[in-house]
């Protein structure tokens, strides 16, 4: 039995009802919530938390090593990024690359082709693995420009290769036997090739024989920092090099071109070419031996290094 505050005796379900407010008082904090446990709300949020997400997947090129180049192509370039393995074509302009190498998840390179038609222009690029098309974080391009001479070769070239778009500033030569190398002397020139008493045009009536003759400057080209590589020896050629054939096979030539395009696949060396009398900007070299003038022969001339920078 207990005694209340004015001195009365309580009853059993009365000092229980006391001894219960004295508990409260000691286990709750000032404006807690009685019966609340410390923590509880912080611990429930802990357990409907997040998981911290998956490294992502997905492919994605963040930059290019190089935004321009060469008319001519040739450069390599370095694409970087995430998630690149597998990647297996690269475009330039709609261009497929002729070598793309994914050297790890990180980085894929891929060498840049020639400008379409060896004109000046800009495309963008585009990267792929099989059909689909990896993601860029910002548009990459590229861009072609005449740098070099041999740049200024092939745009002049490509230019005026057939009819009607001969440079009428220079006689058509095809009812003297053919203008063929008056074409190559023209692009030629546009590379850079110095004119001398030996290689020059002033008009039809004025110029060196060298300068439209194939003859003549299959002899002089040696003097003028050419060098002359056998038929065997066309993987080393390069766009802008000469190519001189023998139909009848008597050691003088009766045409010449200019390369237009090489490409070696599995040890076997293609090679294109552009030039005048029959007007074509990718004549095949072999069709040219095997078909057009069976048992014709053919040697090169590779450009002086002074027009390929």
């Amino acid at each position: 039995m207990r005694l209340g505050n004015n001195g009365r005796i309580l009853g059993a379900a009365a000092a229980a009802i006391v001894a219960s407010a004295l508990l409260a008082g000691c286990t709750t904090g000032a404006g807690g919530t009685s019966g609340a446990t410390p923590g509880a709300s912080s611990a429930a949020g802990s357990a409907g938390a997040t998981a911290p997400a998956a490294a992502s997947t997905v492919a994605r090129v963040t930059s290019a090593s190089s935004s321009a180049g060469s008319l001519v192509g040739g450069e390599t370039v370095t694409l970087s990024g995430s998630n690149l393995t597998g990647v297996d074509k690269v475009t330039f302009n709609g261009v497929a690359s002729p070598a793309v190498v994914a050297k790890s998840p990180t980085s894929v390179t891929a060498v840049v082709p020639s400008a379409v038609n060896y004109q000046p222009s800009s495309g963008a690029i585009a990267v792929y693995k099989g059909a689909a098309i990896v993601a860029s974080a910002r548009s990459l391009t590229y861009t072609w420009a005449a740098k070099t001479g041999v740049d200024r070769e092939m745009q002049y070239a490509f230019a005026h290769w057939n009819l009607p778009r001969y440079n009428a500033a220079y006689a058509n030569f095809d009812s003297l036997g053919g203008d063929c190398q008056n074409f190559v002397s023209q692009s030629l020139l546009a590379a850079g090739l110095a004119k001398s008493t030996s290689w020059f045009y002033d008009s039809e009536a004025s110029h060196s024989t060298s300068w439209a003759y194939a003859p003549s400057f299959n002899d002089l080209a040696p003097s003028l920092g050419f060098t002359r590589l056998a038929s065997t020896q066309r993987s080393q050629l390069q766009v802008g090099d000469l190519a001189y054939f023998d139909w009848n096979n008597n050691g003088v030539p009766d045409h010449v071109m200019i390369v237009s395009a090489v490409s070696t696949v599995a040890g076997t060396t293609t090679v294109k070419l552009v030039g005048h009398n029959l007007d074509y900007d990718y004549r095949d070299l072999d069709t040219t031996l095997t078909k057009d003038h069976p048992g014709g022969t053919v040697w090169f001339y590779s450009l002086p290094t002074s027009l390929r920078s």
